[in-house]
């Protein structure tokens, strides 16, 4: 259930805040279309920060039909200071040097329009300690039914999470007279309604954006249709993400630089793990064997450190053929290896024998063993 006074309440110092952390002091400037949008998120504007703090900027292109309402709006609903900026003739210029080299579009006709009008409030901004009021609202967004870079674009947008049914209602809880918040809306651009456009009425697209029910599966298809085609003018612009042939990554964002730093130390603390294995094996072949080994990593594997805590069994038995002795020894993971000590070894020391076996299961094989362990006085 839509709460119109915590919603808008919520709302107005939400503006309040973002203005103290993006431009403390500076002035909202809001492009005054005399459609609803512009003037609820005007209207919430002047609650925040005070009618003084607010410039409306209206922008016919030539003529404006309904540009009195426009006045109207500023001078005695929201009693905001305001300029009337005319985009007409850059229009027209822009417009006769696209003709001049290709057949200019209907898309083109219509989206120059709010593509100069939003240059035109940035360009007041920047001359004025401002920050531009985006209008949208949540209904329109979801069809993408908005000028990308056009009227689309803004420093914040208090009405973005809002439908239009809600953002009339936000204009009935503010006061905001009847026939403004009423007003038949359009974009202004093609003479038609926003709804002889969508093909569906606000009612049918709010009430399916709230509740996921639409009672006529064509104008359901309409609008998933519409909605998957033209999310991506709220997404941010895709941009290829360059990496250097020697593993150096090029991070584009602090996230990117985060993860980068994070698998830096990952790999630091893995090398600090290997190196503190490999000594402790070294020292048990030395307590054990007597022998100064140095043991080098392989592919950064981190070799088990020797243990007899994983010692199940020990058995030694004697080959009838050659009468040497076999130590066998069993571990607690169901696997066992054993060895027969070299002529010059004595092979009553078991201990020895053992940790030949323990050596054995570490590195595998016979085989890996010469290849990891070197004697010192070799190197």
């Amino acid at each position: 259930m839509f709460n119109v006074e915590k919603a808008t309440n919520d709302c107005i110092q939400w503006i309040r805040d973002w203005r103290e952390e993006n431009g403390p002091g500076c002035n909202l400037i809001v492009g005054i279309s005399g459609g609803v949008d512009s003037l609820v998120a005007a209207e919430l504007c002047v609650e925040a920060v005070g009618a003084d703090k607010v410039l409306g900027v209206i922008m016919p292109n030539y003529k404006q039909d309904d540009i009195d309402v426009a006045y109207d709006i500023c001078q005695h609903v929201l009693n905001i200071d305001y300029l009337t900026i005319n985009i007409g003739s850059a229009y027209d210029d822009i417009i006769d040097q696209i003709d001049a080299a290709f057949n200019v579009t209907d898309q083109t006709l219509i989206n120059l329009a709010p593509r100069l009008r939003m240059a035109t409030l940035y360009g007041v901004s920047q001359s004025h300690n401002g920050r531009v009021v985006n209008t949208c609202n949540l209904s329109e967004d979801y069809i993408g039914y908005s000028t990308r870079y056009g009227d689309a674009a803004g420093d914040f947008s208090p009405l973005a999470q809002f439908t239009k049914s809600e953002v009339k209602r936000i204009g009935y809880y503010l006061g905001l007279p009847i026939k403004y918040v009423e007003k038949t809306p359009s974009d202004g651009l093609c003479g038609k309604s926003d709804e002889d456009n969508f093909g569906f009425t606000y009612a049918v697209l709010d009430r399916y954006i709230r509740t996921g029910i639409c009672k006529d599966p064509e104008i359901k298809r309409r609008i998933d249709r519409l909605h998957t085609k033209n999310k991506f003018k709220l997404e941010p612009m895709p941009y290829f993400n360059y990496k250097e042939d020697n593993n150096m990554t090029y991070c584009c964002s602090p996230e990117d630089i985060a993860v980068a730093l994070e698998k830096a130390q990952e790999t630091i603390n893995h090398k600090h793990v290997l190196d503190k294995e490999l000594r402790s094996c070294e020292r048990q072949i030395k307590d054990a064997l007597g022998v100064d080994v140095y043991i080098m990593p392989k592919d950064e594997h981190v070799y088990k450190t020797l243990s007899k805590d994983d010692i199940s069994f020990v058995g030694r038995t004697k080959d009838i053929a050659t009468g040497k002795i076999r130590t066998t020894v069993g571990f607690k993971d169901g696997t066992q290896t054993s060895v027969v000590l070299n002529d010059w070894e004595d092979e009553d020391d078991t201990e020895k024998a053992i940790m030949w076996c323990l050596l054995k299961k570490c590195f595998k094989s016979k085989r890996s063993l010469e290849k990891v362990i070197y004697s010192m006085e070799d190197m």
